[in-house]
């Protein structure tokens, strides 16, 4: 064997056979030969007085017969015949991410991770191969230890076993109607304190977090320049507002807002267990203060996991897993046009000052408000008053007053659980009856004062508001697995189960709003913030809302597996859905999901075997799979009904001129509405060679959605505004590459694994009567910008519909535009029809790097993420508003006499252009790649941890978002956009994503 390791036991002193499988090493006769390879059980051999040495290696049958989890139960690896990408515990453990979903990220290929934003607190959404459906819901099924769950971010990666993702669609049609966006399978850890492992472990985490990327906007001289660019006497404007302009004092709005702040993390673990059963329990606390300076961007949780089984007898085993969830968050508004803190961070001029000290600094209109109603004038915490600009009528007005007027808080508790028996009545079949349960409770609070900055940034009244929010699911499963070998080569396997699920919410909401700015609470004090202290004045309007909700389900599914000599698998799932009325009506409510793959294991054959040896080629494997899933996510509240909007009008009778309360139908009945059902087409190749130290996975897929839920106007006798039909198709295809490299040289253990993977998405098909969706008109509400997503077929799914930037004339510096017949013309010549497909914020490669490298105690991890193809674009400069501040990347590229070849235009020449600013002039790269981990680790030598009582002892530190490589001249490319619906890639000021640096130890008991 080629590439074997053969090291002098304790010394350095080794060498690597060669490729007939020799070596030479010169040692003692006391010395001892240590063997060892990749796939294979190290052996030691002690050398004696012997002068040639023949070692036969025995493969690791632990890595050969490596199983991963599927749907209601589990199979070896190498019988695989779908397309499952599996993360390992000793993957993600040591990420400083405290959100399971975003452990995910990089780690496999097909697998994109979303944040959308960096605030503490907040959830990375899944997207697994594409995006289905021209709804926002659009996330995988999210199964924990067989329960299903609303989200993972409760998970600490370290409480993490393994994390299976089912990305074919015949992986995950024993899952059926609510598997059409993928399937995520986490299992948590059981205790197990055998063979001398830890039986408590405390780690700790101290986390320095700061700004990342920084936005490429004006300073105060830079910004003085383009504005008299773009026409502005700025000598005179400066003069008049006090600025001086040839020294202006700068005020960096970015710094003002964010500064560096501190995270902690503590858990604590106890586990230990023998052959009859095992216990595992985990303490984990977070709190996280975001890098918005001030106390308004928190997160803190508290969680605690109980896992534990027990082996009554032999034949019956039981077990139940718990998890218990504590959490609290304040946020800060972004995102949005209005109301937001982000946006004036960016926007607002560099020479308007922080605060004011006096009313004299005021604006007139607000010297005006203040001589009405001072109260309006917010004082800051500093005794001082918030400023904002002169030289514009900014939407927000002040960040920092944004920030401290939000008095939003949010909390809540969540209990977790499963609890199941194991029965074993003859050997080879399983029978597991298992009840599992989610019951949430949260609530919410925000108060708002008046408040006046400009004509735009204001807020006329008082408001107050509160909600609570319960909520329980259960989930019962009964089902059974069969798997026995007979003669030697034939190996079956099959299940057969059924699921019962109920789904109860009762919502409790109040509020109050005052007008003509009369106070609505009988008290000014923090402690009369509630609604308890509403007052009854006739200026104050209250509203309750309470709706409880149930929803339920029924389901019975099973599987086929047969092998045949470990060479040939062939594999049936199918499962059948029914779901209650308020989804679909009774006559169309079940859905039926099967799905076929097939596997052969070509290394298995005897003519490799005969011609290629298992060092070159260790295992050879293809795959094949189709399958049917649905999205029954995006149904609901009886959309096949026509709904009633009661007493929504005023009707009059005959002559009478008295009105009366009247209902009418909102929406036209469609009894034959169904839900949204993908069939998928994969095809795979898994390859490991050189005795398993390179392992090479590949697989395309085209998955085909069809039953698109769509509203639509029907013609106008119908006399109602909108029904819902199936009326929409996608596609997405695309192909995946996971490859890893994993050996040793001597004491260096060291693993280098990537994967990438390609995306292609269209929209096939469109209701007839519909040309195109509109949607995001602005990008955000309450901008000028014509820009908007749109789903039409032919297209990406929510591409970015805009104006053809084409350039800049170079002989006058003008912006030039390709209308729709291809002619370049003028902003002048543009209409409503020359807008087109200018790009989709969606990635078209995404990709991730790891290498783990170990020598004795130390321990290198670097690991990182990219994405290519997508587009973002910007929106903060507004031609109505042409004042506030913008990027750089504008004037540094503009059109002049001595830069005729530039790319941009002059600016003056667009400085007021709504078309130049509603074009692809406005859109950029959004591909990145960003470095999320460097993380350095040392571990003590057992020898000096046991003199005090410790099996183990590990400190670290880490870097972990601290370097980003992209074009992008905004803040951070990753949460550049908005979380709505079809509202991706549009950046209007985002919380970022933020860097950190992390110390942490780890002691095991």
């Amino acid at each position: 064997m080629i590439g074997v390791s053969v090291l002098e036991k304790g010394t350095a002193n080794g060498i690597i056979t060669d490729l007939e499988g020799k070596f030479r090493l010169s040692v003692g006769p006391k010395a001892t030969l240590k063997f060892s390879c990749v796939g294979f059980l190290t052996q030691e051999v002690a050398v004696g007085n012997r002068q040639d040495i023949t070692v036969a290696l025995v493969e690791d049958t632990k890595q050969l017969n490596e199983v991963v989890v599927v749907g209601y139960g589990v199979q070896k690896k190498s019988d695989l015949t779908g397309a499952i990408a599996s993360v390992s515990g000793d993957d993600i453990k040591n990420l400083s991410t405290v959100d399971a979903a975003a452990a995910l990220q990089g780690k496999a290929a097909g697998i994109q991770i979303l944040n959308t934003s960096g605030a503490p607190g907040s959830s990375a959404s899944i997207r697994i191969r594409g995006y289905s459906s021209n709804s926002d819901r659009l996330g995988p099924l999210l199964i924990v230890d067989g329960l299903q769950v609303d989200n993972i971010q409760y998970l600490d990666p370290s409480m993490i076993e393994s994390m299976e993702v089912l990305k074919d669609a015949a992986s995950a049609a024993i899952y059926g109607a609510q598997a059409g966006n993928g399937v995520v399978l986490i299992t948590t850890k059981t205790g197990n304190g055998a063979n001398g492992r830890p039986k408590i472990i405390y780690a700790f985490k101290a986390i320095n977090q700061s700004l990342g990327k920084t936005p490429e906007i004006f300073g105060a001289k830079d910004w003085i320049k383009y504005k008299e660019l773009s026409g502005y006497d700025m000598k005179a404007l400066c003069e008049s507002y006090g600025v001086d302009y040839n020294n202006p004092k700068e005020t960096d709005w970015v710094n003002e807002v964010f500064g560096s702040s501190w995270a902690t993390q503590h858990s604590i673990t106890f586990q230990d267990g023998n052959d009859r059963g095992h216990f595992f329990t985990s303490v984990n606390y977070i709190n996280n203060d975001g890098i918005v300076r001030g106390k308004k961007d928190t997160y803190t949780r508290l969680t605690g996991q109980l896992n534990a089984d027990y082996k009554l007898y032999k034949w019956i085993k039981v077990g139940t897993n718990t998890s218990i969830e504590k959490w609290a968050t304040r946020d800060i508004t972004h995102q949005s046009a209005y109301g937001s803190m982000l946006a004036p961070t960016l926007l607002l001029d560099p020479l308007t000052p922080v605060y004011w000290d006096s009313v004299d600094d005021f604006t007139t209109s607000m010297k005006e408000q203040y001589a009405k109603n001072p109260a309006s004038i917010l004082i800051a915490p500093n005794g001082k008053y918030y400023a904002t600009s002169k030289f514009q009528m900014d939407d927000n007005g002040n960040p920092l007053l944004q920030r401290d007027r939000r008095n939003a808080k949010n909390s809540g508790i969540s209990v977790r659980g499963t609890a199941f028996a194991d029965f074993t009545p003859i050997d080879g079949i399983v029978m597991t009856s298992r009840f599992s349960y989610r019951i949430a409770q949260n609530n919410s609070h925000d108060y708002a004062a008046p408040y006046y900055m400009n004509g735009q940034a204001k807020a006329d009244d008082y408001s107050i508001s509160a909600a609570a929010n319960n909520s329980q699911y259960y989930q019962w499963e009964n089902f059974a697995n069969f798997n026995k070998t007979l003669f030697v080569k034939h190996n079956i396997g099959a299940m057969i189960g059924m699921s019962y699920t109920e789904y109860r919410s009762d919502n409790v909401s109040a509020s109050a709003t005052g007008t003509g700015g009369n106070k609505i609470l009988t008290g000014d004090a923090d402690n009369f913030k509630y609604l308890n202290f509403v007052n009854s004045a006739e200026t104050t309007t209250k509203s309750i809302g309470n709706l409880p909700g149930v929803a339920t389900s029924l389901s019975y599914f099973g599987r086929l597996l047969y092998t045949y000599d470990n060479r040939y698998s062939l594999q049936f799932n199918y499962r059948t859905d029914a779901f209650d009325t308020s989804k679909l009506p009774a006559d169309k409510r079940w859905g039926k999901f099967p799905s076929v793959a097939v596997g052969w294991n070509i290394s298995n054959e005897k003519f490799i075997k005969d011609n290629i040896s298992s060092d070159i080629l260790s295992f050879l494997k293809f795959r094949a799979s189709w399958g049917r899933n649905g999205n029954v996510n995006v149904l609901n509240n009886y959309p096949y009904i026509s709904p009633i909007s009661y007493n929504s009008a005023w009707y009059q009778y005959g002559d009478n001129p008295a009105q009366h309360y009247g209902s009418n139908p909102s929406g036209l009945a469609n009894p034959n509405l169904k839900w949204e059902t993908s069939e998928q087409l994969d095809f795979g190749l898994d390859m490991r060679f050189l005795n398993n130290r390179l392992t090479l996975s590949l697989d395309y897929y085209n998955k085909n959605t069809k039953d698109l839920l769509i509203s639509i106007n029907p013609v106008p006798e119908v006399y109602t505004n909108s029904t819902i039909v199936n009326a929409g198709k996608i596609n997405n295809k695309g192909f995946e590459l996971e490859a890893s490299w994993k050996d040793h040289i001597g004491d260096l253990k060291y693993n280098i694994s990537g994967n990438l993977s390609t995306l292609k998405n269209k929209v096939t098909y469109l209701y007839d009567d519909i040309k195109r969706i509109i949607s995001n008109t602005g990008g955000v509400d309450g901008t000028n910008n014509m820009v908007h997503s749109a789903f039409e077929e032919g297209h990406s799914i929510w591409y970015f519909r805009a104006y053809d930037y084409a350039g800049v004339n170079k002989e006058t510096g003008a912006a030039q535009f390709r209308n729709h017949e291809g002619k370049i013309v003028s902003s002048s010549e543009l209409s409503e029809q020359d807008m087109t497909d200018i790009g989709s914020a969606i990635p078209k490669l995404t990709y991730g790097l790891t290498i783990n490298l170990e020598y004795k105690g130390l321990d290198l991890s670097v690991f990182g993420t990219g994405v290519a193809g997508n587009k973002i674009f910007n929106i903060l400069y507004r031609a109505d508003t042409p004042m506030r501040n913008s990027l750089k990347y504008f004037m540094d590229n503009a059109w002049s006499e001595n830069n005729k070849n530039a790319s941009m235009p002059a600016v003056a020449d667009v400085a007021h252009d709504r078309y130049f600013w509603s074009s692809s002039a406005s859109l950029f790269n959004g591909s990145y790649f960003k470095i999320k981990q460097i993380q350095l680790g040392y571990t003590l030598p057992k020898t000096l941890t046991k003199k005090v009582a410790m099996k183990e002892l590990r400190v670290f530190v880490s870097l972990d978002d601290f370097f980003t490589f992209s074009k992008y001249p905004g803040m951070d490319p990753e949460t550049a956009t908005t979380s709505r619906n079809g509202g991706g890639g549009y950046d209007i000021g985002t919380y970022p994503t933020m860097k950190k640096c992390t110390f942490g130890a780890s002691f095991a008991f």
